[in-house]
């Protein structure tokens, strides 16, 4: 078996009102690589994070952005929460052995 990962690439993350923003990629050094439904992936610097949570009971997974930062993406418009859930690619119904 390949080694598992938590694996959040293709999550929708969408507004409170059930709206889809942007898809998550990936976790850079320099910041999110979120995707626009669409459209291109953009990466969303630190900066523009307020925070960034992971439940790992629920699976929810929450972005919150600063409301006044240079670097806020524009395409959010006035959102400044965006959530999803995340759930495993293989249901494990016990540990993986090692090889």
């Amino acid at each position: 078996m390949q080694r598992m990962r938590i694996d959040l690439e293709g999550v929708a993350l969408k507004n409170p009102q059930g709206r889809v923003m942007c898809i998550f990629r990936f976790r850079t050094t320099d910041g999110l690589v979120l995707a626009i439904p669409e459209s291109v992936d953009v990466i969303v610097p630190w900066s523009a994070i307020k925070e960034a949570i992971l439940d790992l009971t629920t699976g929810q997974i929450k972005l919150s952005f600063h409301s006044k930062s240079d670097s806020r993406p524009r395409w959010l418009g006035e959102v400044d929460i965006v959530e999803g859930e995340w759930t495993d690619r293989q249901i494990l119904l016990e540990v993986p052995r090692q090889k």
